[in-house]
């Protein structure tokens, strides 16, 4: 999906399936929650943060490699990265479907001109482009200008966190979670600028 999610060797045969159901609990719990609460259920915001977190932890892989190096469970989570921002892309999905049901048709076109929507909007565009070439055929297809693609999902995740936070003001929870990638990419920067 991104070029911190390149890498095609998935786990193999039953691994890979199992995995895939790991990642579809989230959605499953979301609506066991929603159908025991009362009054709204809290569909959007829970399938918003999920896609945010599987998008942390599949930008964080990189980083963590460079940071612990060959690890049993930084090569595990190396082989699962696809998955991971595939499986991001796919609750950012059920957010929009969610957000689409509830919204009616002027609130629809107000979202375009309200910065903490509309960043979210651009944020699924360029996800979007990212899962529509994470396919193999796709990387063989477009060849080194893939990569060159693929740079795109940083600046995806700017507007996806941005959504995040300002939409719902809670900017401390934002940060809290967003902390640890930011700590590895300025190490990730620092490392390759001082390697140059």
């Amino acid at each position: 999906m991104v070029k911190d999610l390149s890498v095609s060797s998935s786990p193999a045969n039953g691994r890979a399936y199992l995995f895939w159901l790991l990642l579809a609990a989230p959605a499953v719990c979301i609506v066991a929650l929603g159908l025991a609460t009362e009054g709204r259920p809290h569909y959007l915001r829970n399938t918003g943060l999920v896609a945010c977190w599987l998008l942390i932890v599949a930008l964080s892989v990189t980083p963590l490699g460079m940071v612990f190096g060959p690890q049993t469970w930084v090569r595990w989570l190396r082989a699962r990265r696809r998955n991971l921002g595939v499986a991001a892309f796919g609750y950012s999905c059920l957010h929009l479907a969610v957000f689409l049901k509830d919204t009616n048709p002027g609130a629809l076109l107000r979202s375009f001109v309200r910065p903490e929507i509309l960043t979210g909007w651009l944020g699924f565009a360029v996800m979007t482009a990212m899962a529509i070439t994470s396919t193999d055929a796709m990387v063989r297809r477009m060849g080194t200008s893939w990569k060159k693609l693929q740079q795109l999902v940083y600046g995806g995740a700017l507007l996806v966190l941005w959504h995040w936070a300002f939409s719902e003001k809670h900017y401390l929870e934002v940060a809290l979670y967003v902390s640890p990638l930011v700590v590895l990419t300025l190490w990730r920067l620092t490392r390759r600028r001082f390697a140059a």
